[in-house]
């Protein structure tokens, strides 16, 4: 099978910029190494098979605007009133991202936390939804599984080995959120399930057989955030 031009194109963009497939997947927070390949092979089409949020995020991470891509791909964005150029113009407004780097990894379970690398763009136009200003927006990967039970995944909220989790500095977690923590007695950073039992702090995981992690209110904790975004690679 002949690979389409508008495949072609995307390679070449990214290979333009660089890039390799794995760090558009992990760059874009929604997409995985798979379906960047299948994409550059012209086995899944960008415009029917993606959805918009991919699109959009593709878009973000291979630095093009809806015109250009257009142009570069051959492909249209937007079938609106006014023809096939005022989707692409209402497309290129919605391409607006705000870019973050990987901080460190956050523990789900493992004791290598060592620094994670790379960057999550997430739409401006989702954090606005969120109340969260970017600015106080830390991302952090996720190592270890804790986070991830059959009762979450059945409700689309595991967070899983590899994923990108976005915190608010800017916002006291609640009883029940999910946090990012640093863990001064293991020198770690660490995601779970935030409660405060009396005297002590409870960090819970998702799955039962993983202990919860206990710490006194005097030991040396610090609640980086709540997690209001995740995406990434991997989903459970």
């Amino acid at each position: 099978m002949n690979t389409p031009d508008w495949a072609t194109a995307i390679r070449q963009q990214r290979q333009r910029l660089g890039k390799s497939q794995t760090q558009v997947a992990q760059e874009s927070g929604l997409l995985n190494q798979t379906e960047v390949s299948r994409l550059e092979r012209g086995l899944i089409h960008p415009t029917l098979d993606l959805g918009a949020a991919k699109l959009r995020a593709l878009l973000g991470v291979l630095g093009w605007s809806g015109p250009q891509f257009a142009q570069a791909t051959g492909l249209e964005l937007g079938f609106v009133e006014g023809g096939a150029l005022l989707g692409v113009r209402r497309l290129e407004a919605d391409l607006r991202f705000a870019t973050f780097p990987v901080q460190a990894t956050a523990s789900a379970g493992l004791k290598n936390t060592q620094t994670s690398e790379g960057l999550v763009s997430i739409p401006l136009e989702d954090l606005k939804a969120l109340g969260v200003r970017p600015e106080n927006v830390r991302v952090y990967a996720v190592n270890g599984d804790c986070m991830v039970s059959e009762s979450v995944r059945a409700m689309g909220q595991s967070i899983a080995p590899g994923d990108r989790v976005a915190v608010d500095t800017g916002r006291m977690p609640k009883a029940g959120d999910v946090v990012v923590a640093w863990d001064g007695l293991n020198d770690m950073m660490l995601i779970k399930r935030y409660q405060e039992e009396g005297e002590h702090i409870v960090f819970y995981p998702a799955r039962h057989s993983v202990p919860p992690v206990v710490r006194h209110r005097d030991d040396p904790v610090k609640i980086i955030g709540p997690v209001v975004w995740r995406g990434g690679p991997f989903r459970g």
